[in-house]
């Protein structure tokens, strides 16, 4: 398994088709570049890290104001956690309107979907560790809404908050799984992720019509074709992720006060939507049966019978609506809400 994940990974050749930035417009790479970057900014800044209540926030002062460089690590490792959202959606959109999760690739949607999934639990989880006013009730609000789902929605809350309120077990379970589980998770579903994707012939090439003799007249080698365009790629989208860091600080209010509540609590905004959702829908239609639907939705879409592996327009135009709904919804709650979550406007 070993040996064949070694030779599937990169291979010596590719298709001069597939070098085309517009094909996949380099969400896969940019993603995988960020996962990096999250693992090495968050070695740097776990060093200097206590995950406890006051400890963690002190030592969130101590890194800002004093360690050489740790503002901007800091800065750097918060950013890229919400902009690899951004990413990862994007992807898994390009994804699935260019057809590339049929037939041999289906194992590959799934695994995606699990790091997507990965990618919120480590935003999620990373977001209370500053433990100061914003990310704890943020955490408060956003596990609140386990509540809603019936039978088991109480005993998953305590069970993620570590109790009945988000205290010191929350912050330290958090803590675990931000740096501990998610990363050695990511890293292991990553590497099979662009396994998969070698084993199925690289990246598709939409509408592709070429026979096999055409094909490989066509391949270029790696090395420097690829190579070059990568290393082009991730140097541009680094620096403008270091210049934006060195302009913007990472939020950091006062210290997580349970018992001060802020005049406007909102959840992580990745979560917003749902949120959102709660002010216009039945609780357990936005929390539980829409979630729901959504995740079956996802994970059975590979398995729907198709015709050439070609995804039915009228379900791209429903997908499109639904990303579309859920974009205005999350937008809506970031800067169309005020204090108590009244409608307001953002100028």
């Amino acid at each position: 398994m070993s040996r064949n994940l070694l030779l599937h990974f990169r291979p010596q050749q590719i298709s001069a088709a597939a070098l085309r930035f517009t094909l996949t417009w380099g969400l896969g790479g940019m993603a995988a570049l960020m996962i990096v970057q999250q693992l090495v900014t968050g070695l740097l800044l776990d060093i200097f890290y206590h995950p406890l209540p006051v400890q963690a926030y002190e030592s969130v002062q101590h890194i800002q104001s004093t360690i050489f460089l740790g503002r901007l690590v800091r800065n750097l490792h918060h950013w890229i956690g919400h902009v690899l959202i951004v990413v990862v959606l994007l992807h898994l959109l390009r994804v699935f309107l260019s057809g590339a999760f049929y037939s041999s690739r289906r194992a590959n949607w799934l695994v995606g979907l699990g790091l997507a999934a990965l990618v919120l639990l480590a935003n999620f989880s990373g977001y209370l560790l500053p433990w100061d006013q914003l990310s704890y009730w943020a955490v408060t609000i956003a596990t609140s809404m386990l509540s809603y789902i019936p039978l088991i929605g109480i005993p998953c809350q305590e069970l993620i908050r570590g109790g009945t309120d988000v205290g010191a077990a929350t912050l330290q379970l958090f803590y675990f799984i931000h740096t501990s589980f998610v990363p050695a998770t990511l890293f292991f579903l990553m590497t099979y992720h662009f396994w998969f994707v070698r084993k199925a012939g690289g990246v598709l090439i939409s509408g592709n019509k070429t026979t096999d003799k055409q094909e490989k007249r066509n391949l270029v080698p790696v090395v420097p074709n690829l190579l070059v365009r990568e290393l082009s790629f991730a140097a541009i989208v680094t620096s403008v992720i270091v210049i934006f860091s060195m302009r913007f600080d990472a939020p950091l209010g006062a210290m997580a006060n349970p018992h001060l509540t802020p005049e406007s609590v909102k959840a992580p905004w990745y979560f917003l939507g749902a949120q959102e959702l709660l002010l216009h829908a039945p609780p357990l239609v936005a929390v539980f049966f829409l979630p729901l639907f959504i995740g079956s939705f996802l994970i059975l879409l590979p398995f729907v019978k198709t015709v050439e592996d070609k995804t039915h327009p009228l379900l791209k135009t429903l997908v499109l609506i639904g990303f579309g709904f859920l974009l205005i919804l999350t937008i809506t709650g970031i800067w169309f809400r005020g204090p108590g979550m009244r409608l307001m406007w953002p100028w």
